[in-house]
């Protein structure tokens, strides 16, 4: 069992490391064809003097069937493919990939048992069975890692000719949609052209689905440092990251690119200070209070590496007009955040979501009902998000209530949640990034602490200082509700907070901002 567990060890090692890294990629390729010609040589030697001189027609050919198994030594990853890509067919997802596990394991058989047939000096006739075998076995290996090679040049010349200077550099999940769609626009407004690279192949077919990019998609290999060994054409230095995904190491190991953190949103979430962004160039951050965060959880970043760009994404956000205790009927919009992976990170108030919404019809208002997208594929939070709309439908349709609520494909599909910000005068949401956008717009917002008690939960993420709590048990829910909708005696600190938050940015300030950043940048003004 112990040497089970050391050989896993090292052979999860070993994958890991030659999925991640160039230069060891490099040094295990060199090792194996030294390995190679050295035990050819041996061989040779010692047919030399068991049988004297071997014949030069059954050397090469030996020669050939242990270059083909060291050619052969690894199943070839399929070829990358792309969507919209001008000169190039659309590839399909998902795709089928040829069965080489048989040749692969037996050239793997048929090259040493040739080469020690040949070494201990047996006829010819014998060794060339072996022989023959594994070059048949790794010649139909290596034709279909040509095929691949073609194939990924023929992508590498259509992207030559599209010129991008930067690529989303893609490895999440499921978000896909919403982080792609957030940054793409922002970097076209740059000027120059780009690319979206996407690792996962689960997730092609979904990504085509669901968004609509404009720039050409490239889906890779599981093999990614091989594809993106060619695909980096000469006008493309920098790749930009938008989910915390540790797949992004394989784009990382390209080191001739700059690599720059976006993330999808400014939050007081863990996953915004991971130790691991010490790692990238570039980190784009909305304000000071981002550097903070990375400072307080003791993750040391060198603040050359931080721009404070301000959010580019709440241009559109419109500031409020009036205070909210002048709004008869007030709009409050409620998007709880998506539960995460783990408990540690679960800040969502969905499974609290329908007493939230009977308390805030009850405080004399409309919603606007905005889950997180991921939440109606997990079935346990989408019969929530029902019950929710079902609550909301139900008020609409009685007679004897006010209610105009918005749910469902209005506030999800139609509305953009920009749309869905304008259309509100106060928010109730959870530790998330949509808190963060918020600000721009001036207008009150309650969050709700899952675990802490108010002092707590304000101690813990920063922007809660802004914020109406609300607690989990919404004990008191009622007296925080009618502070929000009414005096807003929190309209001060908001206002601090979104200049340390969003970078003092205004209207479209930010955005122009980051378009002439990178405008430099891609056209080699400034590293």
């Amino acid at each position: 069992m112990a040497d089970d567990s050391f050989y896993q060890r090292h052979r999860l090692d070993f994958i890991h490391r030659h999925r991640i890294s160039v230069p060891y990629r490099r040094r295990i390729a060199t090792e194996l064809w030294s390995a190679a010609l050295s035990l050819f040589g041996a061989a040779v030697t010692v047919r030399w003097l068991v049988a004297g001189p071997p014949s030069v027609p059954l050397a090469v050919a030996v020669a050939i069937a242990v270059a083909g198994c060291v050619a052969a030594l690894r199943r070839p990853a399929p070829a990358p493919h792309s969507h919209g890509l001008p000169g190039i067919e659309d590839g399909p997802c998902p795709r089928d990939v040829p069965d080489l596990g048989p040749w692969v394991v037996g050239s793997r058989w048929a090259g040493p048992i040739a080469l020690l047939t040949f070494g201990s000096g047996l006829p010819g006739g014998v060794v060339l069975v072996p022989t023959a075998v594994a070059i048949v076995l790794s010649g139909r290996v290596v034709a279909y890692a040509l095929h691949v090679r073609r194939q990924t040049l023929a992508i590498a010349a259509a992207l030559a000719r599209h010129e991008p200077r930067f690529a989303i550099a893609y490895a999440g999940y499921g978000g896909g949609p919403t982080h792609l769609t957030m940054w793409e626009e922002p970097l076209l407004s740059a000027g120059f052209p780009g690319v979206v690279f996407n690792y996962r192949q689960s997730y092609c077919q979904y990504l085509q689905e669901n968004t609509d990019l404009t720039s050409p998609f490239v889906q890779l290999s599981n093999d990614a440092i091989r594809d993106l060994r060619i695909l980096i054409v000469p006008t493309l230095k920098w790749f930009f990251y938008l989910h915390n995904a540790k797949s992004n190491l394989r784009y990382m190991a390209m080191r001739q690119v700059k690599h720059v953190w976006l993330g999808h949103g400014d939050s007081d979430k863990p996953a915004s200070v991971f130790a691991r962004h010490a790692d990238y160039d570039i980190l784009v951050v909305s304000g000071t209070a981002a550097i903070e965060r990375y400072e307080a959880a003791g993750v040391h970043i060198p603040r050359e590496k931080f721009a404070i760009l301000g959010r580019p994404q709440v241009q559109e956000i419109e500031p409020a007009t009036r205070p909210i205790g002048e709004i008869e009927r007030p709009v409050v919009l409620y998007a709880p955040t998506w539960q995460g992976k783990r408990k540690e990170v679960n800040f969502s108030s969905l499974r609290r979501g329908p007493h939230i919404v009977r308390l805030l019809i009850a405080s004399g208002a409309d919603v606007i009902f905005r889950p997180h997208p991921l939440s109606k594929r997990y079935p346990p939070l989408a019969k929530i998000v029902k019950r929710v709309e079902g609550i909301l439908h139900a008020d609409d349709d009685r007679v004897d209530t006010p209610g105009k609520h918005v749910w469902g494909d209005r506030a999800n599909v139609e509305w953009s949640v920009n749309d869905c910000m304008n259309h509100a005068d106060a928010l109730v949401s959870d530790v998330s990034s949509v808190v963060s956008d918020w600000l721009q717009s001036g207008k009150p917002y309650a969050m709700v602490s899952t675990r802490w008690t108010a002092e707590e939960f304000r101690d813990r993420f920063p922007v809660a200082k802004g914020a109406y709590i609300l607690l989990r048990d919404l004990d008191g829910a009622d007296a925080v509700l009618a502070d929000m909708l009414g005096d807003d005696s929190l309209a001060a600190t908001r206002e601090a907070l979104r200049q340390s938050v969003l970078g003092g940015f205004s209207g479209r300030e930010s955005a122009e901002a980051f378009a002439t950043y990178f405008h430099d940048r891609f056209a080699g003004v400034s590293g």
